[in-house]
């Protein structure tokens, strides 16, 4: 799913995908998979075992095209179900799903991805990002992580004000994500 820019994604979500979004799973989802971006993500996310992101913080949150995948991908019937709901045969996600509810109150159907990891950059202090709320990690540990295995890990590796970094402060960064993904 690289380079979502680059492949013209449009973010928000269409007037008809939010009209459908308590409708009918399985419309819902053959719906959002019309996008042929969406469409790679659930073939992704259905297939992995870790999820590794990796974005720039703007503004204390992710950028608007990520939060659109978001919220276009992680639809009802694929990524998740309502308790009692079961998965209907909506070609949901890869790891079934019809287990209880998370702390979010929706039954989770990722569950075959067991490791997250996010990889942020930010212009800011931690200590402001911390008193602003850090939004793109509480997205991600409280939103979008309960969706996945009930016992996924979360890592989060951020570089805090990278305006102000050194080019060896930098690269000291990059050496440290390498020799965590190793």
């Amino acid at each position: 799913l690289r380079g979502l820019p680059a492949r013209a994604f449009a973010p928000a979500l269409t007037r008809a995908e939010r009209d459908a979004y308590y409708g009918d799973t399985a419309s819902l989802v053959a719906r959002a998979r019309k996008d042929p971006v969406v469409a790679s993500a659930h073939r992704a996310l259905a297939w992995c075992d870790a999820l590794v992101v990796v974005y720039p913080t703007w503004w204390m949150n992710q950028p608007a095209i990520l939060k659109g995948l978001w919220d276009r991908a992680l639809v009802r019937g694929f990524a998740w179900h309502f308790p009692g709901e079961g998965e209907g045969g909506s070609g949901g996600g890869g790891g079934g799903g019809g287990g209880s509810a998370a702390a979010t109150g929706l039954v989770p159907m990722l569950t075959n991805v067991r490791a997250l990891a996010c990889v942020s950059t930010y212009g800011a202090p931690q200590y402001i990002v911390a008193a602003a709320g850090d939004n793109g990690r509480r997205m991600m540990s409280q939103a979008i992580r309960p969706l996945f295995a009930s016992d996924c890990t979360l890592q989060w590796l951020g570089l805090y004000q990278l305006d102000s970094r050194t080019d060896a402060e930098r690269a000291a960064f990059l050496e440290h994500v390498r020799e965590t993904f190793r």
